[in-house]
């Protein structure tokens, strides 16, 4: 990984005017994808971020802003160079655009029309299909495929011209959790290969928690938050952020079964719900048994979570902590100095306290 800037955009504003109606589909974005990032840009639908990633490569002129990929001006192109500059960014869709009529080898092989020899052609297409595991589809049809296929057939098409920046605008949506793995890992392995940064635009923060090291968060038009994977997901700034996180560890799962079942917990007053969220080296100490020892309180585990991101682990637990009120303080104040941090819960309430 090289802290080289391969993709900046500076200042974008995306404004449409339909029927005396305006919409400010992405308003002063700047966004920084350094060479060999797999940079995830996560938001619900109507983000802006879709409008935001077809700027990269000028399938949407913006209003106002600047696009640099790989050194040039983007906007300042003319028609011949920008269809050279495209051919070094790839593109992938939730829609495969696949050409039913024609065979798998001669899909893969159709953006190499009139650069290749035949005979190299067919060199150059057995070779992205063995590199996507699909070798032996080379002469059937899209129809005979599955989802997954595909989607991988298009990964290999989006890879004939050897670029250097791979756009999946949620590309893995329409598939199945199995098949959305096996995606996100062939990206995670194409990166790694072939030196690919890959922008990979989605709903599902499970799938920028797959293989992405950074990310940003698009809400209404904006950039809402940003940083490296770890430090998002330890520490979110932003309600929308920690939605998404919550889901994609299932955390929200788990405080709606919790929630449901309130009056079961049966709290007293010298009870607490709480979540704690640990990085790192803390996930590795024995936490529980601690307060117990240092505090006499004792912690009951109702969920228990540990991801591992970017090789780095991170974890969640929701306890119902028992104690005297001070030796709760206490145990809190442990806490957060070892660096977990503390969620009070509300059990009577479907939101976090």
């Amino acid at each position: 990984m090289t802290n080289e800037a391969i993709i900046q955009l500076k200042d974008i504003d995306v404004t449409f005017h339909n029927k005396g109606q305006t919409v400010e589909a992405v308003k002063k974005v700047s966004l920084t994808v350094e060479r060999g990032d797999i940079y995830g840009v996560v938001g619900y639908s109507g983000a802006g971020k879709s409008t935001l990633v077809r700027v990269i490569n000028r399938l949407q002129r913006p209003t106002a802003g600047s696009v640099v990929v790989n050194g040039q001006d983007i906007l300042s192109l003319s028609s011949r160079d920008l269809r050279t500059a495209r051919t070094k960014i790839g593109m992938i869709f939730q829609h495969f655009n696949l050409m039913a009529s024609r065979t798998i080898a001669d899909n893969v092989g159709y953006p190499l029309k009139g650069r290749l020899t035949h005979e190299d052609r067919k060199k150059k297409v057995a070779h992205l299909l063995e590199l996507v595991g699909l070798s032996e589809k080379a002469t059937d049809y899209p129809a005979q495929l599955s989802g997954g296929q595909k989607q991988r057939v298009a990964i290999a098409r989006a890879l004939a011209n050897d670029p250097e920046i791979l756009i999946s605008d949620e590309a893995t949506s329409a598939l199945d959790p199995k098949t959305t793995s096996s995606i996100l890992a062939l990206l995670k392995r194409l990166n790694k290969e072939l030196g690919l940064t890959v922008v990979l635009i989605t709903h599902e923060m499970e799938a920028v928690k797959e293989i992405c090291n950074k990310v940003a968060v698009m809400e209404d038009g904006e950039i809402i938050e940003r940083g490296d994977l770890v430090s998002i997901f330890s520490r979110p700034q932003k309600p929308l952020t920690q939605d998404f996180i919550n889901t994609a560890t299932q955390i929200n799962q788990a405080l709606e079964k919790i929630f449901r079942q309130a009056d079961s917990l049966h709290l007293s007053d010298s009870q607490q719900l709480v979540q704690l969220q640990y990085v790192g080296a803390s996930t590795d100490a024995p936490l529980i048994t601690e307060l117990y020892k240092r505090y006499g309180v004792v912690s009951n585990i109702l969920y228990g979570n540990v991801e591992i991101l970017q090789n780095t682990p991170l974890g969640n637990l929701i306890v119902v902590m028992s104690g005297e009120p001070d030796k709760l303080a206490a145990a809190w104040q442990y806490c957060q100095d070892a660096g977990i941090s503390i969620t009070h819960l509300n059990p009577n309430d479907s939101e976090v306290a």
